[in-house]
Formats: C-alpha cells, sequence, structure tokens
C-alpha cells in the first residue's frame, strides 16, 4: 500500500469519524418537555406526553444546560428514548409537524440529522432495541385517555434494518413500554385477563420471546396497582418500573421493583425514601440509578418547581441533589449513552405464512386457582374461543381432553385466543379469557390450566400426543389483524 493510499484511507476514516461522533463518556440522553403547553386538538397518548416543543438532547459532562444539544432537531416534538446496546445509536418516538403521525427516529449518539425507520399507519411509540439490532416498538398510537380500551389496542412489533415490521403481540388491550431483557426476552405492559368491557384495566407486565412466541404472565397480575409503566432492567438483576393508582397523565408514579429470579414473590419499593413524582428510572454502568423525578412541593421546593435528574446511589437514604435541572424544562426520561452487552438471541420456530400454530396442554385439571374451579370435576374437552372480527369473543370450537388430562389441538396463529374447560355435562370448570395467542407454526406447551406458576410437570408421555392434534379453523367472516405497509 502507498503512502497515497495510506493517507486517503487515514482521511477516509477521519472523515467517518466526524460524519458519525460518538457521545464523550458519562454522556446523558433525555426528554425535555416544555411546561404549561397544551396538547394539540384530538391528541394522542403520545401528544399528551410530549405536547409540542418537547424534544431530546444530549447532555455531554459537565452537564451544563447551555451545553445541551438537541438530538430530535427539526420535528415539532419528541420523547421516550433509548439508547443501542452498542451505545452509537439513540432512538425515540417524534413527530415532523403537529398535524403529523408520530413515528419512530433514530440519530447518531453524538448528534447529527434524526431519520424516519418506521412508517407505520397510525403511528409508532415506545422503541427499544433487541439482539442483532432489531427494533421493537407499539403500534398504533391510541388517542388520549384510549390507550387500553381503543377498538384498534397497539400491538408490540419488530423490524430489522431495512426490513418490513413484523406483528409480535395480539393483546386485546394492548401492549406497551417494552424493553429488552438480558436473556433476549422482551419485556411489556399490558392489562391483566378478564371479561368484556371495562373502563379501566389493572395493567402488568409480560414477556414474550423476540419472534412474538411464548406470551407469559412475569410480574404484578396478583398484588398490582392500577397502572405500571417503563420497566427497565438494572445491572442487578433487578427489574425497575413506575408504579401508580391510575393510569391518567396527571398521575403520581413511584418507583418499585422485582428481583428477576423470582418477580411474582419480591415487588417493593426500589428506593429506601418516598419516590412520588418519579417520572423515569434507569441503570448507570457504575451501578448507581439515574432517576428523574418531579420536585414540586418537595421541601425546599416551591410548587412552581421542575422535573430534573438525579444519580442515586444503592442503598441511599435520601434523593440528594440533582446532578442536572433546567428551569425552563421539565427534564425525563434520562438514560446513560454507554454500551452494554448485547441481549442474547434467540431461535425462532416462526413459520412465515403458516395460518396455525399447534398448543399442547399436559394437564387442564392441574390448577391453583378456586376462583376458577367450578366443580369438583375433571374436564372432558375444551371448548376454545376466538376474539376476531367483533367486540366479543367467540366459540371456535371443542378439543377432546385424554384420560390424563392432556389436550393437543391446531389452531390458527395471530388472534387472541381462550379456552373453557368443560365436564362431561358440558359445565364450565375453568375459564380463560382470549388473552394468549399463536405466532405462525409455534408449537407451544403449558403445565396445566391456572397452574402453580412454580409448579414443573411430571416426566410422562402425555396421552394427547399419541393422535394427530385436532384442528380448528376461523371462520370465514373473521377480520384478519391489521398488517402495516412496510
Amino acid at each position: 500500500m502507498t503512502p497515497r493510499t495510506c493517507a486517503l484511507l487515514g482521511a477516509a476514516a477521519l472523515l467517518m469519524a466526524a460524519c458519525h461522533p460518538e457521545a464523550p463518556r458519562g454522556s446523558l440522553v433525555l426528554t425535555q418537555v416544555p411546561a404549561g403547553v397544551a396538547p394539540p386538538p384530538a391528541a394522542t397518548v403520545m401528544d399528551v406526553r410530549y405536547p409540542p416543543g418537547s424534544r431530546v438532547v444530549l447532555l455531554s459532562p459537565p452537564l451544563r444546560t447551555d451545553a445541551a444539544e438537541v438530538l430530535s432537531g427539526g420535528l415539532a416534538a419528541a420523547g421516550d428514548p433509548c439508547v443501542s446496546w452498542d451505545g452509537r445509536w439513540v432512538y425515540f418516538a417524534g413527530k415532523a409537524a403537529e398535524s403529523s403521525e408520530w413515528q419512530i427516529y433514530r440519530v447518531r449518539a453524538g448528534g447529527g440529522s434524526p431519520e424516519r425507520v418506521t412508517r407505520m399507519p397510525g403511528g409508532a411509540m415506545d422503541p427499544a432495541v433487541a439482539a442483532h439490532g432489531e427494533l421493537v416498538f407499539s403500534s398504533p398510537v391510541p388517542k388520549a385517555g384510549r390507550q387500553w380500551t381503543s377498538p384498534e389496542p397497539a400491538a408490540l412489533y419488530g423490524q430489522w434494518p431495512g426490513q418490513a415490521p413484523r406483528r409480535l403481540t395480539f393483546a386485546p388491550d394492548g401492549a406497551a413500554d417494552a424493553t429488552a431483557l438480558r436473556d433476549g426476552r422482551i419485556l411489556f405492559v399490558s392489562a391483566a385477563a378478564h371479561d368484556g368491557p371495562r373502563g379501566r384495566r389493572h395493567l402488568c407486565l409480560f414477556t414474550i420471546n423476540n419472534d412474538g412466541t411464548e406470551i407469559a404472565a412475569y410480574a404484578g397480575q396478583d398484588d398490582g396497582v392500577d397502572a405500571v409503566r417503563r420497566p427497565r432492567e438494572l445491572g442487578d438483576g433487578r427489574i425497575a418500573f413506575l408504579a401508580a393508582r391510575s393510569d391518567a397523565p396527571e398521575a403520581r408514579d413511584w418507583a418499585e421493583c422485582v428481583r428477576s429470579a423470582a418477580p411474582f414473590a419480591t415487588r417493593a419499593n426500589l428506593f429506601a425514601f418516598p419516590s412520588q413524582g418519579c417520572r423515569s428510572v434507569g441503570p448507570t454502568p457504575e451501578g448507581d440509578l439515574l432517576a428523574c423525578v418531579d420536585t414540586r412541593g418537595m421541601e425546599g421546593r416551591s410548587m412552581a418547581a421542575n422535573a430534573a435528574v438525579y444519580r442515586v446511589a444503592p442503598g441511599a437514604a435520601a434523593l440528594g441533589a440533582p446532578v442536572f435541572e433546567d428551569p425552563r424544562w421539565d427534564s425525563i426520561e434520562a438514560t446513560c449513552v454507554a454500551r452494554r452487552d448485547e441481549p442474547s438471541g434467540h431461535t425462532s420456530i416462526v413459520m412465515p405464512g403458516a395460518t396455525h400454530g399447534t398448543i399442547l396442554c399436559l394437564n387442564v385439571n392441574d390448577s391453583c386457582d378456586p376462583e376458577q374451579d367450578g366443580g369438583s370435576g375433571r374436564a372432558t374437552q375444551l371448548r376454545v374461543t376466538v376474539l376476531a372480527g367483533g367486540a366479543q369473543p367467540r366459540v371456535l370450537g371443542t378439543v377432546p381432553v385424554a384420560s390424563d388430562g392432556s389436550m393437543l389441538a391446531r389452531l390458527p396463529s395471530g388472534v387472541p385466543l381462550g379456552f373453557d374447560a368443560l365436564d362431561a355435562a358440558g359445565r364450565v370448570l375453568r375459564h380463560q379469557p382470549p388473552v394468549v395467542w399463536l405466532q405462525p407454526g409455534e408449537i407451544r406447551a403449558c403445565v396445566g390450566c391456572h397452574e402453580p406458576r412454580n409448579h414443573s410437570p411430571r416426566n410422562v408421555r402425555p396421552q394427547a400426543v399419541q393422535a394427530e392434534p385436532q384442528r380448528l379453523d376461523l371462520p370465514p367472516e373473521a377480520a384478519t389483524p391489521r398488517t402495516p405497509a412496510p
């Protein structure tokens, strides 16, 4: 290689570095929301969270108010930033004009011009970055006050770079606030299982694999409050989140956590001090917690104070002094710009183009929920219901239950499914409303019907697998799920 070639390559490398700078060590990304700005007419839930003028900024040490670099330049509003696991990209939700839809954008962590990466009908929100750079987000964006009662609930989508999005969830009450766990699963917020329309949902945490398979309850189903928001995985294995007594925008959240090793039994306050007014919480590379807290009404603060950024050491007895505060803005959703381990991947069994999946229940009589037990008899068949093409569930058909309680069926994918265990007289012994789904080609197994969450099955071959699974199909008039444009 000649000296001239080396010089040209070096110049090119410098030029590329200048075009794609990295954020300085110790930098933060956060959302700044102007106080007292009303959302536009016909507002969505995102317009309420991030009124016109809201922006995503980069703060480099020493975190001065005059050194904030706007990352969402040119957009009418922006918020909800997340940093890719390699620390190079910042993804966030934004809208180009007050009349346009919210979409997901990305920008180099060190600064630059944002580029739109989604084009979802109805808009997109709540970005997260999973293994291999896959973007996960929610769509469509519900109208203000209708996030959990919208006729078209938000679903999670996954989108590989340069590819069309694919739908991951089919929850009847929607899915939001996704985050990628280190083990590769996607943790998100949805409503607990229920029947019929209700004005208020009990929100809790669920997980899926990053291909949308294996929907599973994670935490808050039994002991939850009304609302759960912004779950984030901490460096010590805990999951931190915000809890509230209402899902209204003016609700004052506090910070809670569960241990990932036992999420159903370890719910507790995250801090040793009261944390009402917490707007976000997340990890730092050093093991501290980065919290954005509304300081209005705090001791020594006026009712005109704003939300500020705090760094909280493990075991701290008090919130302490903020590390960043700008009286012109509410500073919320602070995130460290730092590299971290890439989330684990998942070997997908999804078969694009397939219309059904397979479900195996080892024993439909295995239950720990006495309120769901309509009698002491044993189930002889399983009635399958589906929520598709209307507001009310419809019966899809019945599947025989083997003498050992096992059941095997091939069921439609991409729709919410429910199950009723019936005795020989047709009485309902146990009931599950349509809240689970199958991905195309998915093979899913469960231990029982409302079985204990720490229960493991006997190591025996279920009788149901000795025959071909019974297939049930959607009726022709059932509507197909919304398919986004690429």
